[in-house]
């Protein structure tokens, strides 16, 4: 696992890069669950609305990746290059999309926040308190927008360490500022759901401080300047949209159809949402580390295509499924094997626990599928073929993770684990289709830089 690659003079370790990833990784998602986690202390209704809530909020974040994205594939193909007048214009020109647009959604996101969550069908009895986390935390939207977007130029220099540690110190902060602010602790009045939002908000702004400064600090020649942008860099920009609209939408897509999904959920009511919270925050570990894994892969990848090393990519990406796909499903089984104990640490209701239960074990399959299919989505990203995961993504996952959803748990009554059934299928129907787009081998002759 811990391999050193050298590419155009540039110096890897996929260990170096993945490990300090899947910790930043675990710790981000910590940041939006840790709030779930300690208000099961306050009440199962809080956690069902501030899961309604965070998945519109991510959903949200995720636009931000089409310039996240774009920016991390670009600054790997342009450093593999080694053409650093580009570089700078890509720093530039990802801040002002990813701040202008997170204005824009976070100004249309305070709006419309009440018809958005009585279309999800939110339950009457999370309602309020979905709609007060949702508009706390729109507030910091844009911090949320920078930090993710400074991140992402880190990231492409290879600095994980530095996210990490950045990341490590906005949950202890979150962690605090919640047992403060839930609970009510010492001055701090008790707040709940509005607390554990502020919380947050705060965390955000902190981050991105954070980050801005790693970044200024870290990367040699680092530079902002509108200046940069004059004359504006048309054929950048276009490349940007080519490259971040298809891979920002591959997420984007996959977020909204589990959004319509979380409706199907919240008909069966507030047990089944609650279930559903706590298997996505177990299953998030093993998403993380081949998150993580995929992510450094494709860092690397992107700087063999800017040194045009073919045959150097093709092996990384088969050497990255054959080692942590096996690692994915353990991790899994484990978590299946587990399940009674795992979610008895945050619910007492039997019905949460043995539905719970139920939804780790298909999970296992779930897993096998979504591990090939994230690190074939991100690999071809990184190539230069960004059309194949995105209408590959929205047909599979509004045909089955969301048309088999429906047919399965609501119509042939199966429920929460029919839904995620659905969503196994979905999973291992990609994986499959982006190996033969692989072998194909077209991305060999896609213009990337």
């Amino acid at each position: 696992m811990n391999h050193r690659i050298t590419v155009a003079g540039y110096h890897f370790s996929l260990f170096r890069m993945t490990l300090p990833m899947f910790i930043e990784l675990l710790l981000q998602m910590l940041v939006g669950s840790i709030d779930q986690i300690m208000l099961s202390q306050y009440n199962d209704t809080a956690v069902a609305a501030v899961g309604n809530a965070n998945q519109i909020m991510t959903t949200l974040i995720l636009s931000f990746n089409v310039v996240c994205l774009a920016a991390t594939i670009m600054l790997s193909q342009f450093l593999g290059a080694r053409d650093e007048a580009k570089t700078k214009q890509i720093y530039t020109l990802a801040v002002l999309l990813d701040l202008t647009l997170s204005l824009v959604l976070g100004f249309l996101l305070l709006v419309f926040a009440d018809p958005l969550l009585h279309l999800m069908k939110v339950p009457a009895d999370a309602l309020a308190e979905a709609k007060t986390y949702l508009i706390i935390t729109t507030l910091t939207l844009p911090c949320q927008a920078l930090m993710l977007t400074f991140s992402a130029f880190l990231r492409a220099h290879a600095k994980m360490l530095v996210i990490t540690c950045s990341t490590g110190v906005i949950n202890l902060i979150n962690i605090a500022g919640n047992m403060a602010l839930i609970y009510g602790i010492g001055p701090c009045p008790r707040l709940g759901v509005a607390g554990a939002a502020i919380s947050t908000s705060i965390c955000r702004t902190i981050g991105m401080l954070i980050v801005m400064f790693a970044f200024f600090r870290t990367v040699p020649g680092a530079r902002i300047s509108l200046k940069l942008l004059r004359p504006f860099p048309t054929d950048i920009f276009k490349r940007f949209l080519s490259i971040g609209l298809p891979s920002g939408g591959e997420g984007l897509s996959y977020n909204l159809s589990q959004s319509v999904s979380l409706i199907f959920v919240n008909m069966l009511g507030t047990y089944a949402v609650t279930t559903r919270m706590y298997t996505t925050i177990f299953a998030q570990i093993c998403y993380m580390l081949v998150s993580a894994v995929s992510a450094s892969a494709a860092i690397i990848i992107g700087y063999c295509i800017g040194a045009k090393d073919y045959e150097q990519a093709d092996q990384i990406n088969w050497r990255i499924i054959k080692e942590f796909t096996p690692i994915s499903v353990l991790l899994a089984l484990l978590l299946a094997f587990f399940a009674k104990p795992l979610f008895g640490l945050f619910s007492s209701d039997p019905q949460v626990i043995a539905l719970g239960q139920q939804v780790l074990w298909i999970e296992v399959l779930l897993e096998l599928g979504r591990c090939i299919n994230i690190i074939m989505v991100r690999s071809l990203q990184a190539v230069g073929d960004v059309m194949c995961p995105v209408t590959v993504g929205i047909c599979s996952q509004w045909l089955v993770g969301v048309g088999v959803a429906y047919f399965f748990g609501l119509h042939l009554g199966m429920g929460l684990a029919g839904i995620w059934l659905a969503f196994m299928l979905d999973e291992c129907v990609r994986a499959i289709i982006f190996i033969f787009r692989w072998k194909q081998g077209r991305w060999r002759q896609m213009k990337t830089i």
